[in-house]
């Protein structure tokens, strides 16, 4: 989400459904720092951080497992705020189908964990009692829905945001650049600003939104340079 990672000598590397998959050291800083406040509890914390890769490795999968269904190689990379799945050019739609993918695949995810939540609730098992299934079940579910809800802004360098500049490109062709970038200030502006408004438990959506926002009007302003 945040540029291209660099590999290190304490990267995480395995394979899933034959798509090389590397995690880079920084990964788990940002998945510790989006727990933190989420329990009092280091245990909880440390399972809270395994929510977090659980659930961005299934969302860059719906990303890497489309790019296989057209017939293009893809690796995963988690790194920072989130990870990328590598890819090729594809068509517009091919484009926005690849980027919804990721999102897709997490509501499916949330979709799943609110069967297996109801079917421990109907059935009156004791195990939502417990802490960490609890705890886990919820983080997962909040990760899943809300974050793909997010991702979906239409900014860059998010999904959303590759969802709209590929629409923008295919159907509005003068001054695709810009408006592009004008239309990633204005989204990642305003949810920057909606996350002022309760500063306290939206201060990652503040830091990461206003983050995006920095970058699209510095990349806006060196576009306008150029002409």
């Amino acid at each position: 989400m945040l540029g291209n990672a660099g590999e290190t000598e304490f990267d995480l590397r395995f394979q899933m459904f034959g798509i090389p998959i590397r995690v880079h050291p920084l990964f788990w800083a940002m998945s510790a720092f989006v727990v933190w406040q989420s329990t009092d509890d280091p245990r909880l914390k440390l399972l809270g951080v395994g929510c977090v890769f659980l659930s961005i490795l299934v969302h860059e999968l719906g990303h890497a497992v489309t790019l296989r269904r057209y017939g293009f190689p893809s690796e995963i990379v988690l790194y920072a705020m989130g990870g990328y799945a590598t890819s090729t050019h594809l068509s517009t739609w091919k484009r926005v189908l690849v980027s919804a993918a990721g999102p897709g695949a997490g509501f499916v995810f949330y979709g799943l964990l609110w069967g297996v939540e109801y079917y421990l609730v109907k059935s009156n098992l004791e195990l939502l009692q417990n802490p960490a299934v609890g705890y886990s079940i919820w983080l997962l579910k909040w990760i899943n829905l809300f974050w793909g809800l997010m991702n979906l802004v239409p900014c860059l360098p998010l999904d959303g945001g590759h969802i709209m500049e590929a629409l923008v490109y295919r159907y509005f062709p003068g001054k695709s650049q810009l408006r592009v970038q004008q239309i990633s200030i204005l989204a990642s502006g305003a949810v920057a600003i909606w996350a002022l408004q309760d500063i306290e438990s939206r201060r990652f959506l503040l830091f990461m939104f206003g983050y995006f926002c920095a970058t699209s009007v510095i990349a806006y302003n060196e576009t306008q340079g150029r002409r």
